[in-house]
Order: C-alpha cells, then sequence, then structure tokens
C-alpha cells in the first residue's frame, strides 16, 4: 500500500521532532521533510511535492495563513492541515479560505492526527472537536449578540431597498420606484453592507436569497 507522503512546519525544533515521531507509529504514513519557517516551507513543497503538509500558523519570515496560499498554487494537490495551539474563528476561517483541509490543535490526541489525515486524503474537511465546538459556540454567541437575526439589525426602508437590489433594480429605478434620491439608495446601500458585513453585490444577492427575501 502507498504511503501518505507528509511535510513537517514548525518553528519550534521539538515540536517538529515530536509529530515527526507520532507520524512515524502511523503504517501509512511517511514523513519526507521537516522545516521551520514558511519560505522553507513553500520550497520544500516546490522540490518535493508531499501529499500532506502539517503548516504551524504562527511563524517567522512567513505566516502560516500566506504560505497555505503560495503552497496552493505551487502545488495544488497537496493537502494543508494546520497546526495551532489557539482554536479562535478568525485563524480558522482565514486558512480555509486561502486553501487549507483541516485544522488540528497542537494539544490534540494522536488519533486526531490519523483521522486529520485519512479525511484530508479522501477531499474532505476536517476539524477536531474540540475547534469545531468552539467554532459553533462562537457562532451562536454571535447570533444572541445579534438577537438571532441580522435581519434585526437592518430598518424596514433597507429590508425593501436590499431586495430590490437582490432583484437586479439599479439604484436609479429604486429611487422612481421609492420616490427618493439616488443618493439616499446608495447610503443605504452602503450601510447594508456594513450592517450584515457583505463584501461584494454577490454577497448581498446571497444573502438576500438566503433570508427569502427574493426567490432569484
Amino acid at each position: 500500500m502507498e504511503k501518505t507522503t507528509v511535510l513537517l512546519v514548525d518553528d519550534h525544533l521539538l515540536v517538529r521532532k515530536g509529530l515527526r515521531q507520532l507520524l512515524m507509529t502511523f503504517k501509512n504514513v511517511e514523513v519526507i521533510g521537516e522545516a521551520d519557517d514558511g519560505m522553507q516551507a513553500v520550497e520544500a513543497v516546490r522540490q518535493q511535492k508531499p501529499d500532506i503538509v502539517f503548516l504551524d500558523i504562527q511563524m517567522p519570515r512567513m505566516r502560516g495563513v500566506e504560505a497555505v496560499h503560495v503552497i496552493k498554487k505551487e502545488s495544488p494537490s497537496t493537502h494543508i492541515i494546520m497546526l495551532s495551539m489557539y482554536s479562535k474563528e478568525d485563524y480558522i476561517r482565514e486558512t480555509f479560505k486561502k486553501g487549507a483541509s483541516g485544522f488540528v490543535l497542537k494539544q490534540s490526541a494522536p488519533d486526531e492526527l490519523q483521522a486529520a489525515i485519512t479525511h484530508v486524503m479522501r477531499g474532505e474537511i476536517y476539524l477536531s472537536p474540540t475547534i469545531a465546538r468552539s467554532v459553533v459556540d462562537d457562532w451562536l454567541r454571535k447570533d444572541l449578540d445579534l438577537g438571532g437575526n441580522e435581519k434585526h439589525l437592518l430598518t424596514p426602508r433597507e429590508t425593501e431597498i436590499l431586495k430590490l437590489l437582490a432583484e437586479g433594480f439599479s439604484n436609479k429605478e429604486i429611487a422612481k420606484q421609492l420616490y427618493i434620491s439616488n443618493k439616499t439608495v446608495e447610503t443605504h446601500r452602503h450601510n447594508i453592507m456594513e450592517k450584515l458585513n457583505l463584501e461584494s453585490f454577490a454577497d448581498l444577492v446571497k444573502y438576500a436569497i438566503k433570508e427569502e427575501l427574493t426567490e432569484l
């Protein structure tokens, strides 16, 4: 059976050596290299094309988040499992947006590493149970802070304009329908994007569909 090749990237030598010793006990895994910063990791991936990179988040020269993006460009087939002491939602979201496939805490049990390897090699996403619980708790906390629904942040007029924007009406057309100025529509649109933390018009449309404000 062909083994899964792994590159270990962490700026702490003891962490790398401990992880190597652990992975050597897995029958289906072969550690083919190590690196102690993001720049070295990119070069190692370029040369060795490992199946999996275990990548620390906080490193000198190039942080793990930036390294994920570069590594995926150099070797799209390489799966990246992030290693961290922290389960902050911002870290998790950003690394997955850049192309990571897994996120594991450094204090995780050995069987979580084996589970992470198995899942990402199947093309799946892996979050260790502790992190998954933390992320869900963050989401629930945000829902409570928002009164359970982001729509509560919008005024009736903003909700009306959001619906019309999602249905494809221009600012000028909306202004004409609602008997307001183009500038007022633009102000409402800006406020909607800010309140809902949306980054693009496509995000606005997706939000309107999700909240059943439009059937488009």
